[in-house]
Parts: C-alpha cells; structure tokens; sequence
C-alpha cells in the first residue's frame, strides 16, 4: 500500500503554529502523514489524539506510533465524537476527503479505475454503502444525489442508464459503474467522466456534508483561547461549507437598525484567503485542495 505525502503538509503544520506541551486532536488522522509531524513539535509533555472513522487506519496508526505515551487512538466518526472525554485542544486538524491508501485498495471500492464490488464505506462498520444506494435508490433519488452532490448536470441520464442497467441485472462494481456513467458523457474532458458520480455516491454513503457542517461548531467550541482550527477540503461543495461558518463565527454581529456592534467575534482568520494545492505536489488530489483556519481570539 502506497502512503502518499498529504496535500499542503507545510503550509498546514506552518499555520497551526504547534507548540511545545499543547494538546492537538486530529480529526482525520488517515494514516499518519500529519501525526509524524505533529510529535515532533509537540515533544513529550503534549497531547495528540488522532481520530478516525476507518478501522483500518486506526489498526495502522496504533501499529505506527505504538511507542509514543502521548498519543490516543479513537475509532469514531469526528461527528460523534465524546468531546466531553478529549476535552480542549489548542489545535485541530481536519484534513477531508478520500486518503491515498483508501483509494489505492481496490476492495475498498472508491476508485473507478480499479475493478471491485461497490462498497465506497470509510467506515467498514456502517450497513449503507453504494452497491446498495446504486441498486436500490429510485432514478429521481439518484438524479438528485448526482446532480447536489456532484454537481453533474447529466445527472438524470446517468440516473436513467443507471436503473435501465439494473432491471437487466445488478451492478455490483466500480468499473461496470463507470463504464454505464462514461457512456453518458463525451471523452474528451481532463478528468474521468465517473469522477463527479462517485463523488456523489462517496459523499452520500458516509454524510460527509451533514457530518462536516455539525462538526465545524463542535471542534471551534472545544478550543482553548488562542486555539486554531485548521480545514483542508477538497471539492466545491466541502470548501463552501467552511468558508460561509468560518465567515459567520468572525463577523461581528450588529443592531440591524443602528448597525452598532452588539457582540464582536471570538475569532480571527488566519489566513483570509484559502490556501491552495497545487499539481507540482506529485498527487492529483493536490489540484483542488482549499486550506483555511480561523484562531479562538477570546
């Protein structure tokens, strides 16, 4: 299994300015790429908990780092979370979206290019995964799943060749998938034409929006003063979510007759525009990613 380096690795560790001592919860640990880097700012009298849904993964990190006291392990999805057991962090880090590893295991069913039954689970312990949403969810729900979270705009011919496949026979994996959605749509584009229907499907099966928007106020709630909170998204859909809360929480909130301030912001943006990936960093991912921060001022 390949481990590729994470996208905007130095520009996150930069501006999560990590201290000596501080306590940092990962909320995406994935398998490690920010963890290593975390320790070694962090020293022996700091605290890293490193969170993941995939089972996997936490297998691998308790096997990576198993000679380090300071840092814990917990199998959950960020959104369920017992933040009443972590407690206050200085920083967190949420790095979103699919990891390398995930990708490159072909029995994981993520990846259009490789051939495997349809799962597309981060969390192997979940019951929905995309064989039964691609095979079971009517051609209205799937032409709507495709369209708001793909923002595919042939999303009812897909959903169409879809469910005309279906009554012939299940489809069972990625590549038949991808090859029904690529007969939908012409060749010639720079990305594959599945790409924006497994996003689709991928963002369904594990509620990565619904969990991402729940999950903002919950990790800036649980900062120290002078915490920051770092998010590193990946497609439109993700990035827009954070930039309207991370808008909302600095803006001060004004009388709407006198426009006097009633309550200033308890935080600040440490960085007003997003940082951005870039395609020289050797990992296609890399192309689209968006890295913001906002810091608890009071």
């Amino acid at each position: 299994m390949k481990l590729h380096k994470p996208v905007l690795l130095e520009e996150t560790i930069k501006l999560l300015d990590i201290k000596s001592g501080e306590v940092v919860i990962d909320l995406t640990a994935g398998y490690g790429g920010h963890a290593e880097e975390i320790l070694g700012l962090l020293g022996v009298s700091g605290r890293l908990i490193l969170v993941d849904r995939d089972l996997e993964a936490i297998s691998a990190l308790r096997s990576k780092f198993q000679a380090y006291s300071n840092v814990e392990f917990l199998h959950s999805n960020f959104l369920d979370l017992n933040w009443g057991k972590v407690g206050k962090a200085d920083r967190i880090l949420m790095d979103l979206g699919v990891s390398s590893p995930q990708l490159d295991q072909p029995q994981r069913g993520f990846s259009f290019n490789k051939e495997a039954k349809l799962d597309m689970r981060m969390d192997q312990s979940q019951a929905l995964s995309a064989s039964q949403v691609v095979n079971e969810y009517s051609e209205e729900e799937l032409a709507n799943l495709i369209y708001q979270f793909g923002e595919e705009p042939r999303s009812r011919q897909i959903a169409r060749a879809i469910v005309s496949q279906r009554e012939v026979s299940p489809i069972e994996t990625t590549k038949q998938l991808a090859d029904i959605v690529s007969k939908c749509l012409p060749a010639n584009s720079r990305v594959h034409p599945a790409t924006r229907t497994f996003q689709a499907i991928r963002i369904l099966v594990n509620q990565e929006l619904e969990n991402l928007t729940k999950t903002l106020p919950q990790a800036t709630s649980h900062l120290n003063e002078n915490g920051r909170l770092a998010v590193i998204s990946f497609h439109s859909l993700e990035d827009r979510i954070v930039k309207q809360y991370f808008k909302a929480i600095v803006t001060p909130v004004k009388d709407i007759v006198t426009g006097n301030v009633i309550s200033s912001p308890n935080f600040r943006l440490v960085n007003k525009k997003p940082i951005k990936g870039s395609i020289n960093d050797n990992n296609p991912r890399a192309r689209s990613a968006k890295l913001r921060l906002v810091e608890k001022i009071k």
